[in-house]
């Protein structure tokens, strides 16, 4: 901790003296440092990284904690939520961050323990999981619900009253610009379903349904007497004045609003059979199932996971904001029963690609262990394509030394020839500054597109460590590879953004357009890479698409 940053503000500042570095205890320095100061801790090679450990050691313990401990009611949308922020997910990253210090002189013993506390963090994490999710209601039950409520939804009248309802009352109960901040039908849906899943009879979900209504309705005074629905269901006789008439009116038409309709979700929850509950795979696109949207599909979240995440569109998703998109924008594929799939089809029959359905498996492809059968994790993969071409896994097999296959330098050969005219010698010492500025403009403009070399011995490596350094590409990428196993592979364009160049491993690390996945891209594997204006400025869903040539007569790319 050095001199300069202090302010003297902190208790170890009386300790620092013409730029000399102070050495304290860490857990007693910690606590006693103001804002100013922790900036400049510099802690030892090694040190820094048990502590980082150590932080992420603290934080999963809490969540595997709460979940152990947390209560009725059991919900699918909080289990979703809790297998986003389980250990699991950290476990890869933990152990690469403690590999280099296992074998440290000082600290090894303290890092292998560090190691053993995160292997039994993660154990409880599971162990949580496993408790909370044979807790939560049965996935029968919940598909039932969420396909009742469905039912009753598509009929129109039940948002008429709603609307009618919350517009009588939409002047002075935090409602914003008109519009209700509490919708009766959704509140009436919600507290049914959750008293439903939890175990509850017809009379006891609208018990629960009707308090949960009253919580939030109790205190509401009718503001727009002609909003109340027709005809009256009191008369205006024996009150002070047409005001508490009113709200005596608004009072008995939401109650009746409950009762009504959870009738009705009551008969259609007891036309609902029981589905096929043989095993199918399913691609679910949103994943993680945490929006406030997704509180109908989050049972999914219970299912076994194969393969990888993936970036997906986001095609018709719901949600808040930009930030919201990106971290619900992968696609996953998950092993149900056949029913289960069947109900969140039906459920999100709306929201265009959001789930896909797969094959219907068989039983001998079925494994009690973690690896699954190589016919499911085939079929898995073939789903994952149809939402992002390109694999981790199909890049994993091309073997160690791979070359570019006879598709690829074709693909390269046509692009070439198509290049603009301008010639790429920019790196030469005899080059002009705003030459090689306005090469890198022609390149994240798309007017040039770098290819790579047949061999390694080509100008393109310092071609596109010109162009990525000092800094990145600015705006959207489209990076041309190519993608699935080399036995069957294709070749398909992908749109992102360009994050780092690996020159030593030659791989170029990329981000899906509006996500967060990267993905690391083989430089056998790519036939071209250039910037996109057309998406320059503005928010796109699209990911990748089939890769077309240019045309004869197309100058430049």
């Amino acid at each position: 901790m050095t001199d300069g940053k202090t302010w003297g503000h902190c208790q170890h500042a009386v300790k620092l003296s013409g730029g000399e570095i102070t050495q304290v205890p860490v857990l007693e320095a910690l606590a006693g440092l103001c804002s100013n100061c922790l900036g400049s801790v510099e802690l030892p090679d090694g040190v820094e990284i048990l502590w980082t450990v150590l932080e992420e050691i603290v934080s999963a313990d809490a969540r595997a904690g709460a979940l152990a401990s947390a209560g009725e009611p059991w919900t699918w949308p909080a289990y979703a939520r809790a297998l986003e922020e389980a250990a699991r997910h950290d476990d890869a990253a933990v152990r690469s961050l403690l590999l280099p210090v296992l074998d440290h002189e000082e600290l090894g013993a303290q890092a292998w323990q560090a190691l053993r506390v995160w292997t039994a963090v993660v154990e409880r994490s599971e162990d949580a999981l496993a408790s909370y999710r044979a807790a939560a209601p049965s996935a029968a039950s919940t598909t039932s619900v969420t396909a009742a409520c469905d039912a009753v939804a598509a009929d129109k009248a039940v948002h008429e009253e709603s609307r009618s309802l919350g517009a009588a009352v939409g002047g002075g109960f935090g409602y914003g610009y008109g519009r209700p901040s509490a919708d009766l039908w959704a509140m009436v849906r919600r507290a049914w379903c959750m008293a439903r899943e939890q175990g509850r009879d017809a009379a006891g979900a609208l018990e629960f349904a009707t308090s949960l209504v009253c919580r939030e309705w109790g205190r509401a005074r009718v503001r727009d007497v002609s909003a109340l629905p027709l005809p009256a269901m009191t008369s205006s006789g024996g009150y002070p004045s047409p005001a508490a008439w009113a709200d005596a009116e608004f009072h008995h038409q939401w109650h009746a609003f409950v009762q009504r309709w959870c009738a009705r979700l009551e008969v259609a929850l007891a036309q609902e059979s029981a589905g096929s509950d043989k095993q199918q795979l399913l691609l679910v696109g949103g994943w993680p199932l945490t929006s406030p949207y997704d509180v109908d599909l989050a049972y999914l979240a219970q299912y076994i996971q194969i393969g990888p995440r993936v970036p997906w569109s986001g095609a018709g998703l719901r949600v808040n904001s930009y930030e919201e998109r990106r971290q619900v924008s992968a696609a996953v594929v998950l092993v149900v029963p056949e029913f289960a799939a069947e109900r969140a089809l039906a459920h999100a029959e709306g929201q265009r690609g959001r789930l896909v359905a797969g094959s219907v498996l068989d039983e001998d492809e079925l494994t009690d262990g973690d690896a699954p059968d190589a016919a499911v994790l085939g079929a898995a993969r073939t789903l994952l394509r149809t939402a992002y071409p390109l694999l981790a896994e199909d890049l994993a097999e091309d073997g160690p030394r791979p070359r570019p296959s006879v598709r690829v330098r074709e693909a390269r050969g046509v692009l070439r020839e198509r290049r603009s005219g301008e010639q790429p010698v920019h790196w030469a010492p005899q080059r002009k500054e705003d030459s090689r500025w306005q090469w890198k403009t022609s390149f994240e403009e798309g007017r040039w597109i770098w290819v790579p070399d047949d061999s390694a011995d080509g100008p393109a490596g310092q071609q596109l460590r010109e162009l990525t350094e000092p800094y990145l590409p600015h705006g959207v990428m489209r990076l041309i590879v190519e993608t699935g196993l080399r036995s069957a592979a294709s070749l398909h364009t992908l749109y992102g953004t360009l994050t780092e160049w690996d020159r030593r491993r030659r791989r170029l690390l990329f981000t899906a357009l509006g996500t967060q996945h990267q993905v690391s891209v083989p430089v056998h594997r790519i036939v071209g890479l250039t910037g996109d204006r057309n998406r320059r400025t503005h928010d796109s869903t699209l990911l990748w698409e089939e890769y077309a040539p240019p045309a004869p007569h197309q100058y430049y790319w």
